[in-house]
């Protein structure tokens, strides 16, 4: 991780057959007011990603499989953040999220 990076929350966020994201106005849970970045770990099962403001579908955006993580912590990545989206593949997912300033 990046030196100065404070870690601030963590949250689970359940992805299931409607598109979800880490800074979705109103989301449960709420991404904090000062994160910038993120790590993030798929459990459960695979989900799909978007992160230019459209939602994805079971067969449409980048595939993060069960187990596997995202990075997002070498920048202010705070704007991909609030647009990013997830959806299931085919069961409901769990990810693990770890906010950083």
């Amino acid at each position: 991780m990046a030196q100065g990076m404070n870690t601030i929350d963590y949250a689970v966020l359940a992805v299931s057959n409607a598109a979800a994201g880490v800074g979705l106005s109103g989301s449960t849970p709420a991404m904090p007011a000062a994160a910038k970045r993120c790590y993030i770990t798929c459990e459960t099962d695979a989900v799909r990603w978007r992160a230019d403001g459209t939602a994805p579908a079971a067969t449409e955006g980048h595939v993060l499989a069960a187990n596997d993580s995202i990075s997002f912590t070498g920048a202010n990545y705070r704007q991909l953040m609030e647009q990013i989206l997830f959806i299931r593949v085919t069961g409901d997912a769990a990810l693990k999220i770890t906010y950083f300033d």
